[in-house]
């Protein structure tokens, strides 16, 4: 068995101005369990403990569906806490809408609809809300401290997430962090043609 998960790996760019950010951040902030830039990434859908011809047919079954889905680029929408009500237990940031994100978000369904039936696929089975992960609190910080990272997060002049294809990671869990390992990478198509370049 597997504990397997499907996403978009991060962009190189992107990755290196959110460490610089979040190295500055962090020595003013309370103590959190912060992300490793190296298991960055935008999840589609979690599959959770499968094995290993489970996972194979779902990568045979995507293949078609991800090529299908245009790249594209993201662009950093401000800070993600969670929960929305109650001391924040995830910090993180989100991204802005666009037909990308949309296209993004199908793809993520078709991967809900083509994952085997898993204890996660309850939890799994919600709108698709782009975003990054950066820091768990396990104690609650100070309101102030919560909002010292939105403003940060929103001032933040994040570079474009250039997105050219999504993997099947496998993911094991690391006393410094999880460690994600590919098992499958699908480029996505090209990206469409603006209007005006058709005219």
């Amino acid at each position: 068995m597997i504990r397997a998960f499907f996403a978009v790996p991060a962009d190189p760019c992107w990755v290196e101005s959110a460490r610089d950010l979040l190295r500055a951040l962090r020595a003013e902030l309370p103590e959190a369990s912060w992300t490793r830039p190296e298991s960055w990434h935008l999840t589609l859908h979690f599959l959770g403990e499968i094995s290993a011809s489970e996972g194979d047919r779902f990568s045979r079954d995507i293949a078609r569906l991800a090529g299908q889905a245009p790249e594209g680029e993201l662009r950093a929408s401000g800070a993600v806490v969670f929960p929305k009500r109650g001391p924040a237990r995830v910090l993180g940031v989100g991204f802005d809408p666009s037909p990308f994100t949309e296209s993004l978000g199908r793809l993520a369904g078709a991967a809900a609809r083509l994952a085997p039936a898993t204890r996660d696929s309850k939890s799994e089975a919600r709108s698709f809300h782009p975003h990054v992960t950066f820091a768990r609190i396990r104690r609650s910080w100070p309101p102030q401290a919560v909002e010292r990272y939105r403003s940060a997060m929103e001032q933040w002049q994040a570079p474009t997430w250039r997105a050219r294809s999504c993997v099947l990671y496998r993911s094991r869990l690391d006393p410094a962090g999880a460690v994600h390992t590919p098992i499958q990478t699908w480029a996505l198509g090209p990206a469409p043609m603006p209007a005006e370049a058709r005219r």
